[in-house]
């Protein structure tokens, strides 16, 4: 089963990614659009289908998320928890702007996976382009929610997500080979203000 989570439009570049998908001929690929709110309820509503259904593997895919290989291919590693490699903005640290999404555990949170080339086993990656097998599915209970601290969120549902899979002995990977854009809009302004900056 392939979620696309949106929350009422998608990027235009994806339908093809789509099309490659519900094509491929070595799965029976359903696709659903879902765009329910918050997006906790969209990621965690997307699991509940993909178990009484009868899923195999759910690919969580984000609106602003476009893999530029078939995810699908990933199934065939046979891992828990696998990811495609995406970049985020940093919007707390303005000297290091711009990251993977597959991260190791630090002392302080988490820290960028160093090595970016082929498959590795990481402690974290992202959800908008996560593969997750049947049986981490089963296992996590409450699986995409936020963890809180005095009123703040401390760690991301998708990071949250992972820490218990791990928990519960599951292995999760980012594959590089296998790299996602990730498309925000950007105030140029702003963006030429840090480029004089740097």
């Amino acid at each position: 089963m392939v979620g696309v989570l949106h929350q009422g439009w998608i990027r235009p570049e994806m339908y093809k990614t789509l099309f490659e998908m519900q094509t491929d001929k070595r799965f029976d690929v359903t696709i659903y659009f879902s765009n329910i709110r918050p997006s906790e309820n969209n990621r965690n509503f997307l699991v509940q289908k993909a178990l009484e259904e009868g899923y195999d593997y759910l690919l969580n895919i984000d609106h602003d998320t476009v893999p530029l290989k078939n995810l699908l291919d990933l199934v065939g590693l046979k891992k828990d928890v696998i990811g495609g490699a995406f970049p985020a903005w940093n919007t707390v640290d303005p000297n290091y702007p711009l990251y993977f999404i597959a991260m190791d555990r630090a002392e302080d949170g988490y820290r960028e996976h160093k090595e970016k080339v082929g498959l590795q086993e990481v402690d974290a990656v992202g959800s908008g382009g996560m593969l997750l097998s049947r049986a981490v599915m089963e296992a996590v209970k409450e699986p995409f929610l936020r963890k809180w601290k005095d009123g703040f969120a401390i760690t991301g549902l998708d990071f949250f997500f992972c820490e218990k899979a791990k928990d519960l002995g599951f292995k999760v990977f980012c594959h590089y080979d296998y790299p996602c854009s990730h498309y925000k809009d950007l105030d140029l302004l702003q963006v030429l203000k840090f480029k004089q900056n740097g």
